[in-house]
């Protein structure tokens, strides 16, 4: 998750390039500095169907608004456990509730701007939830077949070429939906 403009700030921590925690900084500190390395978690999340639950992502965002991503990311608050935050930056965006299992840690600088670790988690979820959509973060959420992503791609913001669609891709793999 990038900073929301206008929203105050948020402290989170500052890690090494082994991901060790070193202290905290603030969320705009980090989006401004690619030394600072900081924690994210992702989330890719699945249906029993072989549905990708996708986002769109606010027009008030200042990274890629109006883009569709996979389920749900965001920033890791200072001393928070990645598990907790994942869940917590799940319920808060599309109001749904996630037991997320680990899948990997991914080292990322983007475009110059900063530098992170991302968590990266998925679940398929056991029963239909109701989505609530916390709209100065998202615009819109849909439910995607996997095997549709690339049709999906010609009408919509979604890049084939993102790590957003790469993480879909490799969780779709170890899920058997391919």
């Amino acid at each position: 998750n990038d900073k929301i403009i206008g929203m105050s700030d948020e402290l989170i921590d500052q890690v090494d390039e082994n991901d060790e925690i070193i202290g905290s900084i603030f969320k705009s500190q980090a989006h401004q500095n690619p030394s600072l390395i900081h924690r994210e978690v992702a989330i890719v999340v699945f249906n029993k169907k072989g549905e990708v639950l996708l986002q769109q992502r606010s027009m008030k965002k200042m990274n890629d608004p109006g883009h569709w991503k996979m389920t749900a990311a965001g920033h890791i608050g200072a001393g928070e456990d990645p598990e907790e935050a994942i869940k917590r930056e799940v319920e808060e965006e599309l109001g749904i509730k996630v037991e997320p299992t680990y899948y990997k840690k991914v080292f990322e600088k983007y475009r110059d701007k900063e530098a992170r670790f991302f968590w990266i988690y998925y679940t398929v979820l056991s029963k239909e939830q109701p989505l609530k959509l916390d709209k100065e973060e998202v615009m819109d959420a849909k439910w995607v077949k996997y095997s549709g992503l690339k049709e999906f791609s010609k009408n919509n913001k979604y890049l084939l070429s993102s790590p957003s669609h790469t993480r879909i891709t490799e969780v779709a793999e170890i899920l058997d939906f391919t």
